[in-house]
Order: structure tokens, then C-alpha cells, then sequence
């Protein structure tokens, strides 16, 4: 049997490293360009579906298909989740779009654009040390990068690459000091 893929999102998610400061001070210069790149996919999603007042912390699939959704017992787990572990509003409503997403992939008859996942970029940066808040600044937990306009946003060219080797060399430069 092949595992709900929303499922996968959500273990994801339940085994970051919530809270681990050191971890994420580790990480800071990686997290940050994942950040960087999750508010680029997002800005692109939301140009694509007139979106752009519910950007940068919104459940996109939700928005262009609310029909769809990950199955019943995996969002009574991830509202079990989100309640006990994560706290704050604009991260609650990022790892709901998250592990709703691969629904929407899989179930919605809407005509999407050829754009990228825009979750995974956060999930990495989950993984590599925690969460975020939002004040003027998107605080990552050891960097903060500006909050700027959607359209500062929309470029084709991704802001950073996901693979785990060149995130980790943008955090060894950091270390070396």
C-alpha cells in the first residue's frame, strides 16, 4: 500500500526540530534563502490565481480548489498538531498548505500552471531548525530577511537551490568565522 502523501508532509513536520535554537543559529544562512525561495513560489502562486492579498502565508490549494483536502484522519492529527506544538498563525497556516498540498497535486480538476511546489522550500527549512514569526521582519530564529512586496517576488529564477549539499555550504560559511 502506498502512503498518503500528506502523510508524509505531516511526519515531516512533527519530526522537526521545533525549538532547537542551536540548530537553527546552524542553519541561519540556508534557512534564510529557504525562506527566500518558499516567498518566491508563494508570490508566483498568488500572482497565478489572484492571490496576492492573501500572500506570503497562505494555504494556496486551499484558495484554488477548497473542494480538496488531505483525508479526514490526517487533519484531525494535524489540527492536533498545530494546536500543541506550533502556536503562531502565519506558521499554523503554512504546514496546513503544506500537508493539504499533495491532495490538491493528486485530487483538483482546476488547470494549474507548471510552477514549483511551494512548500518544500519551508519544510527544509523546518527540518534544518524550526519555525518562523512575522514582525517587520520574517524572523527565522538566528536571521531575519525584509518582508517585501509580492512582486519583488515574481522571478523565474529560483532564489536558492534545494539540495541538502549546497544549503549546508551556505551554513559552513558561517561557521567558519
Amino acid at each position: 500500500m502506498t502512503e498518503d502523501p500528506s502523510r508524509v508532509v505531516l511526519d515531516r513536520l512533527q519530526a522537526a526540530p521545533w525549538g532547537d535554537w542551536d540548530l537553527a543559529y546552524s542553519h541561519a544562512r540556508s534557512r534564510a534563502h529557504l525562506m527566500s525561495e518558499y516567498l518566491r513560489r508563494s508570490a508566483c502562486w498568488a500572482n497565478a490565481f489572484g492571490a496576492e492579498k492573501l500572500w506570503p502565508f497562505f494555504d494556496i490549494g486551499q484558495h484554488i480548489d477548497p473542494t480538496v483536502r488531505a483525508a479526514p484522519d490526517v487533519m484531525a492529527e494535524l489540527d492536533e498538531f498545530v494546536d500543541s506544538t506550533i502556536g503562531r498563525r502565519t506558521l499554523e497556516e503554512t504546514c496546513r498548505g503544506a500537508v493539504h498540498w499533495p491532495a490538491f497535486c493528486r485530487e483538483t480538476t482546476v488547470d494549474v500552471p507548471n510552477l514549483p511546489d511551494p512548500y518544500e522550500p519551508l519544510l527544509l527549512m523546518f527540518e534544518r531548525g524550526g519555525g518562523f514569526y512575522v514582525e517587520e521582519m520574517i524572523e527565522l530564529d538566528g536571521i531575519a530577511i525584509p518582508l517585501r512586496r509580492l512582486s519583488d517576488y515574481l522571478s523565474s529564477a529560483p532564489a536558492v537551490t534545494l539540495d541538502l549539499t549546497t544549503l549546508d555550504a551556505l551554513d559552513a560559511v558561517d561557521t567558519a568565522r
